[in-house]
């Protein structure tokens, strides 16, 4: 279902379609598909009216019927978005959702609109939806003890992106601003520029390295924050201004891995810029530079280096 159509369809819903809902989502923490008994428990509604907001439900496509030894009912990915946006509308977070700011495996990024008229990116993870690449690569953070494990496991990771970007954004680091979360959904300061890996041409692409490693290090330093997944596809340009996005993978200097996901950080956003823009560091004086082990960098344009 196209996320465009959720708003009006969310202010379509009435508050049994909501409680459904929630009985769902509920029961699904013990059954991959849950019995209408238990969604009528659960639900504290008549069964006749159960029943019939399951009809409902079904019909537009925000969850899905299974026939086996029993009748039972799960969230599809429609049914989640509308709780969430639900909860949203209500809290006076989000009032409208507009164009797709970008579509990925793992996450779809809307504009959106605040009840005020701000402009505002509103990300809906979705883990597993097509590949299993993000669910291994941020295996240390995921319980596997449910039902539900998609639904679940993208709620987690707005968790902690939600999380990543209330220690990072206060400390002046340049991340998107957070807004509000709820479920697998987060709402975040608009997003403008490209994606690094997409920009076509860098005015000063040694001063937009500079500015990344900068904030690299405030983020580890300040905020004691490590992204672990970083490369030119989460750093998004406008000019000189860089912005780092995608958070949901991020560790503590504590966490066993920390050293090498941090130096992996760093390789990947050095190798990028002498690949592509021919702007060479050492990975040494890069990582202790953002390990505050030195104050400075030494950048040069080596027109030997990279070119493809």
């Amino acid at each position: 279902m196209s996320v465009e159509r959720l708003i009006p369809l969310v202010k379509s819903l009435e508050k049994e379609d909501i409680a459904v809902l929630m009985a769902v989502e509920e029961g699904m923490t013990s059954f991959e598909y849950v019995p209408l008994e238990q969604v009528v428990r659960l639900s504290r509604l008549d069964p006749q009216e159960v029943e019939y907001r399951l009809g409902r439900l079904e019909e537009n496509r925000l969850l899905r019927r299974w026939i086996g030894h029993y009748v039972g009912y799960a969230l599809n990915y429609a049914g989640y978005d509308c709780l969430a946006l639900d909860a949203l509308v209500k809290r006076g977070v989000v009032e409208a959702l507009g164009k797709p700011l970008g579509v990925g495996k793992e996450a779809d990024v809307y504009d959106a609109l605040t009840p005020s008229g701000e402009r505002v990116a509103v990300k809906f993870h979705r883990l597993g939806r097509i590949s299993f690449r993000g669910v291994r690569r941020v295996r240390h953070y995921l319980a596997w003890k449910r039902h539900a494990p998609w639904l679940y496991r993208s709620r987690v990771a707005a968790e902690r992106e939600y999380r990543a970007l209330c220690l990072l954004h206060p400390k002046g680091i340049s991340v998107p601003r957070p807004v509000g979360q709820n479920r697998h959904v987060v709402v975040m300061g608009y997003i403008s520029g490209a994606l690094l890996a997409e920009a076509i041409d860098l005015p000063n692409p040694r001063k937009v390295l500079k500015k990344v490693l900068e904030n690299v290090r405030r983020a580890f330093l300040d905020a004691g924050v490590i992204h672990a997944d970083l490369s030119e596809f989460n750093i998004v340009v406008d000019g000189e201004s860089v912005l780092i996005i995608d958070w949901p993978q991020f560790v503590t200097p504590t966490y066993p891995s920390a050293e090498r996901l941090l130096k992996r950080d760093v390789k990947n956003v050095i190798n990028y810029f002498k690949r592509k823009h021919r702007v060479v560091v050492s990975l040494e004086q890069a990582l202790a530079y953002v390990k505050g082990e030195r104050s400075s960098l030494s950048l040069r344009v080596d027109r030997r280096a990279g070119g493809e």
